[in-house]
C-alpha cells in the first residue's frame, strides 16, 4: 500500500538536526514531515553521548567511593551492579525519546517510521511501517527537503577488525559484563571517555593506542599531554604515535592487537575486547543523491546556509562536509535550525567560530576557541595565561585538583581568543570561556567582573589575570 504526502518541508532523520529543524519549522508555521528509520533523538541520544554519560555519572560515584577515605569516612566498595547500570540506561534513554515524541506531536509534525531515498529532487519514497507496525511506503512530495541522517563509527582496513569481541562506540554499550580487559584503538573524545569509565568499574586493565602524537588530538597539546599524564596516574596505559596492523584471536578467546610503537617496534598486547574509536563518517548510502544531483564527498556540500547544490534541498548535522562541522550533538541542532530558517525564508549563517567542546574524560577537557598553536599562526603576538586547579581552594576542598586553565589572549588588543580547560567541571567551566570569546570580549570585561569564593571558576578570572602578568594567587 503507497500512501501520498504533500507537504511544505521533508526532513530526513530524526536526530539532533532533524527533530530540532522540524519544531522550529513548525514555528514558524510550516507543514513538517519528518522521516526516521529507527529511534528518534539519533545516535546521541540512543547509542552516543545520553548513553554513554550514563555510564560516565556511574563511574564518578564509584571512583567517590574508592576515595573516601580521604575525606575521613568509612566505605566499603562492593562492586558494580552492572545490570541496573543498562536498566537506569534505558529508562534515561526512554524518557528522553518520549520527550521527543511529545514535542512533535504538540508541534503537529508528521512522523513516518521508515528508510528514505529521493526519486525526483522534491520527492522522497518512503518504506517503512505504520502506527501499528503494518509494512508500508510513502510518496512525499515536499517544497523544501532537509538532509540530517548522521554519521555511523568508521573502520579502517586492517585484518580482523570485524572479527567477534571488537567493537564500535555503540556495541559497548550493550556488552553483558565488564571485561577484564580492554584495548582502545583511538585515544579522542569517545576512546578517552571509555577508558576512564571501564578503568574505574573493576579496575578494568586498559590500553589505548593512538596513532597520532598526542591525545585528544584536535584540542590544545597542553590538554593531552595532561590527560596523559592523568590517564597513566590512573593505570591506563598509552601508546602515542603507534599504528595497529593486525587483530587476531589467543587459544584463550581473547583479542591480540599487533602494532607498531612510536620507536617503530612491532609488539602485541591481549585483551578481552578490543574498542574502534577512531571517528565517524557521515551516512548518505541509499539517499540515492546522484539521481538529484546533489554534490558530495565524504559528506553532502553544503555553505554556511545549510544549502546543497540542488535548489531548496539543505543538510545539516554530521552528514555535511564543506563547513568545519565538528559532529556535535548541539552543533547539528543549530545547524538544522539554521537551515530551516533559510528554506522558510529568513537569511542566517551559521558561524563556526565560538563552538564550545567538552570531554566527559577523567579529568573533563573542555575549549572553545583558538588554540596556542592556531592563535600564533592567525594573529601572531599573542598572551597566555594558566592557572593550575591546585591554586583552587574549592578544587582542594572537592579533592579534584588537577589540571589547570588556559587563557589566550590577542595581545595587541588583549581580546580573549580561546579558553582550554582540564580539571574538575571543565565541561561545565567552559560556558564563561564561551560567552567571553564570542562576545569579543576583552581581558579587562572578564576581570572587573566579581568571581565567587570558593568557586571553580575562579580560575578563569586567575588565568585571564596570569596572560597580563598579574595573577594574584599564583
Amino acid at each position: 500500500m503507497e500512501k501520498s504526502i504533500d507537504t511544505d518541508i521533508a526532513i530526513i532523520g530524526g536526530g539532533p538536526a532533524g527533530y530540532v529543524a522540524a519544531i522550529r519549522a513548525s514555528q514558524l508555521n510550516a507543514k513538517v514531515v519528518l522521516i526516521e528509520k529507527k529511534a528518534l533523538g539519533g545516535t546521541c541520544l540512543n547509542s552516543g553521548c545520553i548513553p554513554t554519560k550514563v555510564y560516565i555519572e556511574s563511574a564518578r560515584h564509584c571512583e567517590a567511593l574508592w576515595e573516601m577515605p580521604k575525606f575521613g569516612l568509612k566505605s566499603k566498595y562492593l562492586g558494580v551492579d552492572f545490570p541496573r547500570i543498562h536498566k537506569r540506561k534505558r529508562m534515561i534513554v526512554r524518557r528522553l525519546v518520549k520527550g521527543i515524541e511529545y514535542l512533535l506531536k504538540n508541534g503537529k509534525i508528521e512522523v513516518l517510521r521508515g528508510e528514505g531515498r529521493f526519486i525526483e529532487p522534491h520527492t522522497i519514497f518512503v518504506t517503512g511501517w505504520d502506527n501499528e507496525s503494518r509494512e508500508t511506503a510513502y510518496r512525499v512530495t515536499a517544497k523544501k527537503v532537509l538532509i540530517a541522517t548522521g554519521s555511523k563509527p568508521i573502520f579502517v582496513p586492517i585484518p580482523g577488525i570485524d572479527g567477534p569481541k571488537v567493537l564500535t562506540s555503540e556495541s559497548i554499550l550493550d556488552i553483558e559484563s565488564i571485561p577484564k580487559s580492554l584495548i582502545i584503538i583511538g585515544g579522542g573524545a569517545i576512546g578517552g571517555e571509555f577508558a576512564g569509565i571501564f578503568r574505574c568499574f573493576e579496575k578494568t586493565e586498559v590500553t589505548i593506542i593512538e596513532m597520532l602524537e598526542r591525545l585528544i588530538p584536535m584540542e590544545d597539546p597542553d590538554l593531552g599531554e595532561e590527560l596523559e599524564s592523568a590517564f597513566k596516574r590512573a593505570g591506563i596505559a598509552v601508546h602515542t604515535g603507534s599504528r595497529v596492523t593486525r587483530i587476531s584471536d589467543t587459544p584463550t578467546g581473547n583479542k591480540r592487537i599487533t602494532f607498531m610503537d612510536s620507536d617503530g617496534k612491532e609488539q602485541n598486547i591481549e585483551a578481552e575486547y578490543v574498542l574502534v574509536s577512531i571517528g565517524r563518517a557521515p551516512v548518505i548510502e541509499g539517499l540515492n543523491l546522484d539521481a538529484i544531483g546533489i554534490k558530495y564527498g565524504r559528506g553532502i556540500i553544503v555553505n554556511n546556509k545549510m544549502e546543497t547544490s540542488v535548489p531548496n534541498i539543505y543538510a545539516a548535522g554530521d552528514v555535511i562536509e564543506g563547513v568545519p562541522s565538528p559532529m556535535l550533538a548541539y552543533t547539528a541542532s543549530a545547524e538544522g535550525e539554521v537551515a530551516v530558517e533559510n528554506a522558510l525564508g529568513h537569511e542566517v549563517e551559521m558561524s563556526y567560530n565560538t563552538v564550545p567542546t567538552g570531554i566527559f574524560t577523567n579529568p573533563e577537557v573542555a575549549s572553545v576557541g583558538l588554540s596556542e598553536e592556531n592563535a600564533k599562526t592567525e594573529l601572531g603576538e599573542i598572551l597566555v595565561g594558566k592557572f593550575p586547579f591546585q591554586g583552587s581552594g574549592r578544587a582542594l576542598i572537592v579533592g579534584n585538583y588537577r589540571g589547570f586553565v588556559k587563557v589566550i589572549l590577542n595581545a595587541k588588543t588583549t581580546e580573549i581568543v580561546g579558553v582550554h580547560i582540564i580539571g574538575p567541571h571543565a565541561t561545565d567551566l567552559i560556558a564563561e570561556g564561551a560567552l567571553a570569546v564570542a562576545n569579543h570580549m576583552k581581558a579587562a570585561d572578564l576581570i572587573k567582573v566579581l568571581h565567587g569564593h570558593p568557586v571553580l571558576y575562579e580560575t578563569i578570572k586567575e588565568a585571564t589575570l596570569d596572560a597580563l602578568g598579574r595573577a594574584i594567587h599564583k
